[in-house]
């Protein structure tokens, strides 16, 4: 349920762009690290194929720079129910939905949430129903990722965009899409965008090799499937 921009040698449109908060592809001077850190993964949270539908996403790589804890309500008090996330990333996941914030999570015991894979990703939901869970240990902050605003297309857009190659659709297990990512540190962790395309292998590696600059090996046995299935499902 996770894509990736996939389109190659094309210029993306304006449109596009700015769905992801971007006036410009990202410049090839800022690195590949940071070009790929500028590559918009989305998770789809909701899809009605039919003409009346649409389909709306999140952006699974663009921190916001904001904690939770520096959200405070009108009253100049916390937010209610959001109390154990004080310290989590506010992550931006688009431009379209107001000023509204959603969750993607992985406690199946927050009630009203959508299960959305069957290993375990779940959306949306009374979060503070969470509390107990997360003050017994049984989960941790970061297994909860927070959104403000999202990604939306209209009814049959974003099956146009995938079949013009636009985006790159995966499945891409839970491990992989909350793993914590220290991109600031001595070692910095590898981008999503990156690893994801490591892990599908055979062209879309050669896609990532592209952007870094890297020489195509000689003789070398496809790096597809790295992670192994907890990592990585069947690509669509």
């Amino acid at each position: 349920r996770a894509g990736g921009g996939g389109g190659r040698g094309r210029r993306p449109p304006a449109s596009l762009l700015s769905k992801f908060g971007l006036t410009l592809p990202p410049p090839a001077d800022l690195g590949p690290d940071r070009q790929a850190d500028l590559l918009p993964v989305l998770f789809v949270v909701g899809h009605d194929s039919g003409v009346l539908g649409g389909s709306s996403a999140v952006m699974m790589n663009r921190r916001t720079g904001y904690l939770l804890g520096d959200l405070e309500g009108d009253s100049g008090s916390s937010l209610p129910g959001l109390g154990p996330f004080m310290i989590q990333p506010l992550w931006f996941g688009g431009t379209s939905g107001g000023s509204g914030m959603a969750v993607l999570h992985q406690c199946g015991e927050v009630e009203g949430c959508d299960q959305l894979t069957e290993d375990g990703i779940f959306f949306g939901g009374d979060i503070g129903t969470a509390g107990e869970a997360l003050n017994k240990g049984k989960l941790s902050g970061f297994q909860f990722k927070f959104f403000v605003q999202q990604t939306r297309w209209l009814p049959l857009q974003l099956e146009k965009e995938i079949r013009d190659g636009t985006w790159i659709a995966a499945n891409v297990s839970r491990n992989v899409l909350f793993r914590p990512r220290d991109r600031n540190g001595v070692r910095p962790d590898k981008p999503l965008w990156t690893e994801i395309m490591e892990l599908l292998g055979g062209e879309h590696v050669a896609v990532k090799r592209e952007l870094y600059g890297e020489a195509e090996p000689e003789k070398e046995e496809d790096v597809g499937g790295l992670g192994g299935e907890e990592d990585m499902g069947d690509f669509q």
